[in-house]
């Protein structure tokens, strides 16, 4: 017996992000598929670049407004320099996750990705805070 792999086909891109992080301040960042797209989200990795405790979420929305969760991907406590990893890599055990692969975003469902304000601190920098990988399809 032999197994036949059929793939979705669609182009495989991977957003790198550069994230900074100032003293005591949230950060958003957002991305969703445009019209006329269908994400197949693969992954996400974020890190946080600062040298304080800040928790991370990743929430979807159905719309740009961010009106309507979906679903909370994944939040976790993160320390100086930490990365976390949706749907795997677990770095705390203070990490809560919900939704396991496939995740499929329609054009106008919108990921959230949040860096908490983590209290006086240095801020920070990383050139791939965030990363998002995902097929992208053409409808």
């Amino acid at each position: 017996m032999s197994v036949v792999w059929t793939f979705l086909g669609g182009k495989l891109v991977q957003e790198v992000t550069s994230i900074t992080l100032v003293n005591n301040t949230e950060k958003l960042e957002t991305a969703s598929p445009g019209t006329g797209k269908r994400w197949l989200l693969l992954g996400v990795r974020m890190l946080n670049p600062d040298d304080v405790n800040r928790v991370l979420v990743i929430d979807k929305y159905k719309e740009a407004a961010k009106t309507n969760l979906v679903k909370r991907l994944v939040v976790a406590t993160l320390g100086p320099a930490g990365a976390m990893q949706w749907p795997y890599g677990v770095p705390t055990e203070t990490e809560k996750r919900s939704g396991t692969p496939p995740e499929i975003l329609e054009a106008g469902n919108t990921l959230e990705f949040k860096w908490s304000a983590g209290g006086a601190s240095t801020g920070g920098t990383d050139a791939d805070g965030l990363v998002v990988e995902y097929l992208e399809i053409d409808l």
